[in-house]
Formats: structure tokens, C-alpha cells, sequence
């Protein structure tokens, strides 16, 4: 999880301020109290009405991103779960756990735009099944996947969206800014159903 903070830490301090502006309106969403701590009951609420994974809901991941030990999530530890969310880092198909390093995805799923379907190192590994409708051989790491989109981009996308980086040319940021209007766009929308007014 520390390679993902520090991931997180880096496309915050290189994002444009209004990128810091959003992960800051998520943090206060969840941050009920306004302490700059994220308690485990402000994190289950704000999991369970935003209806994110169950997997992402438990004490067990809460612990994961609490890389101090403290009990409750500062402002990285935040930042490391907004960048969880927004990558849509998978959870294990199989042992349904986050998954923090390689995985394999099934080519199956990606390719024709269906449920993605990623699967842990340790658990691809085990010759039991993949509780999955597709065959092993299906089946790539992560690293292979970004490098077949590469020779084939997918259908109907012209690039990936990308969060900001000084290094991209302003042209190739344009869907990941639309993106993230999209997403203060529905901010209004979430915090009337959350009961909040900021998120």
C-alpha cells in the first residue's frame, strides 16, 4: 500500500488545482467531523452510501490504507483511496482481497468490454479454479495488458484518460478533464443523497 500512497502523492502534487480541489471535496465528504482524520465509521458510511465494492467496505482494507497504524486515515491515506477508486485498482475474483501489485486480468472480459475480471498473483498461481467462466489461457498480467493496448488501442476509445502530468501534452489530458467535470458535475447530486453538503 506504500507504493500506492506514494503513487497517489505524486499526481496530486503534479495535478492542476483544480484536480486538489476535488480530492479535496472527497476528503471533506468523508471527514464528517471535520477533524483531517477519517474515523473507520466516516470511511464504512461514505463507503456504503457511495456503494462502492463490498471488498473496499471492511476493517481489513480500512487497515490496509491506515499505513500508520493510527486508527483513522489522514489526508495521504485519503488520497491513497481516492486514487484506488478513480484507477479502479481490482479486488481478487477469487479471494476477493485488494490487490496492491501485479495481477492478471482476463483478455476475454477486456477485449469485449465486459465485467472486468482481474485475479491475484497468489491465487493465479494455485491450479484450483479461477471461479471465472473463462480459461486460464485467457488470462494476461497487468503489465502485459497496458503493453497490448499499446499495439491495439480498445474499440471505441481514442486514448486512455489519463490523470494530469506536466509531461502529456495538453491535447492527450482532454477526456481526463472532461472526467473529472463529470465528476464535480454529480457532487451536488451525491451529497443531497448522502445527506452532506459538500459530497
Amino acid at each position: 500500500m506504500e507504493a500506492l500512497r506514494k503513487v497517489a502523492l505524486a499526481y496530486y502534487n503534479s495535478g492542476t488545482d483544480e484536480e486538489r480541489r476535488l480530492f479535496n471535496q472527497f476528503f471533506q465528504s468523508m471527514d464528517k467531523d471535520g477533524n483531517r482524520r477519517v474515523s473507520y465509521r466516516e470511511f464504512s458510511d461514505f463507503m456504503s452510501l457511495q456503494a462502492h465494492d463490498e471488498n473496499m467496505r471492511t476493517r481489513d482494507f480500512f487497515n490496509q490504507l491506515d499505513i500508520d497504524g493510527s486508527g483513522r486515515l489522514d489526508f495521504k491515506e485519503v488520497l491513497t483511496l481516492y486514487y484506488i477508486l478513480k484507477s479502479r485498482r481490482p479486488i481478487c475474483g477469487r479471494c476477493k482481497i485488494f490487490i496492491t501489485n501485479e495481477y492478471f486480468a482476463c483478455m476475454r472480459c477486456f477485449e469485449t468490454g465486459s465485467a472486468a475480471y482481474s485475479i491475484c498473483l497468489e491465487c493465479f498461481g494455485d491450479k484450483g479454479s479461477l471461479n471465472h467462466n473463462h480459461v486460464r489461457s485467457y488470462f494476461v498480467d497487468n503489465f502485459s495488458l497496458l503493453e497490448s493496448l499499446r499495439k491495439k488501442p480498445l474499440p471505441n476509445h481514442q486514448r486512455a484518460i489519463v490523470p494530469y502530468n506536466q509531461n502529456i501534452p495538453a491535447e492527450g489530458r482532454g477526456l481526463w478533464q472532461t472526467a473529472l467535470k463529470v465528476f464535480e458535475a454529480a457532487l451536488p447530486i451525491a451529497g443531497i443523497v448522502a445527506g452532506c453538503s459538500i459530497m
